[in-house]
């Protein structure tokens, strides 16, 4: 007779393994808290996450083909870092959850379809980090403004035309990247970001900053407009620069005396000497 244990069990990738294997995966996202689901080419999110909502900490689904989010996503009260990119989602988060996510921190879209981000993104009061890139957005909500814990926020390579006035809200703001998009001008609120350290913002239409900008965001220290219209001397010549500058130098001076490697550019004047006509936008 031949040993049961080679006819009778399931072999590896037999169908009748599959329950045992999600039960065992459902498992370890309960006892970890983190359930990771990169690159498995998944249509939805599995119905098992709802069953560990009161202990899911982080949820990773990147490069999968998600279009929709279900609505037991709402359920995951716990979740602190949500990882989505690389999707085929339209609209994120889903409006109905955004006020039971309360304890998200981390939210990263990049990579999808998105052609807006629904208002009620606005009551993630606990968000610190917004990442937008490479979507089909063309504004923003005003209620970004609510986000009184985000401390970075990036949108690059979208078709962005403005951003909200309401950003200035935002105290505790230090990152700010818009590269890559159709602007036309910096909001002047944007003084009120007393934290922000970096304002990424190449390859936009930009012609001019607010001295207002420069003058108050006092711990600005990299002002990047590569690609932008803007004229070199006309930004030397704006009222504020000149402390801006201060700033931007310390910063390199202190990055030299720590051995750090600042590449080609060295000092970065955040801005092209020679400028062409017309800059374009986002890429088509």
């Amino acid at each position: 007779m031949g040993n049961c244990l080679d006819t009778c069990l399931p072999k590896q990738g037999d169908p009748r393994t599959r329950p045992y294997v999600q039960l065992q995966q459902q498992n370890t996202w309960s006892k970890t808290g983190i359930a990771g689901l990169r690159d498995q080419g998944l249509k939805e999110l599995p119905q098992a996450l709802a069953d560990i909502a009161s202990t899911l900490r982080v949820l990773d689904a990147s490069n999968n083909r998600l279009q929709q989010l279900p609505s037991f996503v709402a359920t995951l009260t716990a979740l602190q870092r949500l990882v989505l990119a690389g999707n085929q989602l339209t609209i994120a988060p889903p409006p109905e959850a955004c006020a039971n996510l309360s304890s998200l921190k981390v939210l990263v879209l990049d990579d999808n379809l998105l052609s807006e981000l629904p208002a009620e993104v606005g009551r993630l009061g606990r968000l610190e980090r917004l990442s937008l890139r490479n979507n089909r957005l063309r504004s923003l909500p005003d209620s970004l403004g609510a986000l009184g814990a985000l401390q970075s926020l990036a949108v690059s390579a979208n078709q962005l035309a403005s951003l909200p006035e309401q950003l200035g809200e935002c105290g505790r703001l230090e990152e700010l990247d818009a590269q890559g998009n159709e602007l036309e001008s910096i909001p002047a609120s944007l003084e009120r970001l007393k934290r922000l350290k970096t304002l990424q913002l190449d390859n936009n239409r930009i012609h001019a900053v607010p001295s207002q900008v420069l003058y108050g965001c006092t711990a600005l220290q990299t002002l990047s407009l590569h690609g932008c219209p803007i004229k070199p001397d006309d930004l030397q010549e704006t009222p504020g620069f000149k402390e801006f500058d201060e700033r931007r130098k310390s910063k390199y001076n202190k990055a030299i005396a720590g051995g750090a490697l600042l590449g080609s550019r060295g000092l970065d004047e955040g801005v092209d000497r020679q400028v062409a006509q017309q800059s374009p936008g986002r890429r088509g």
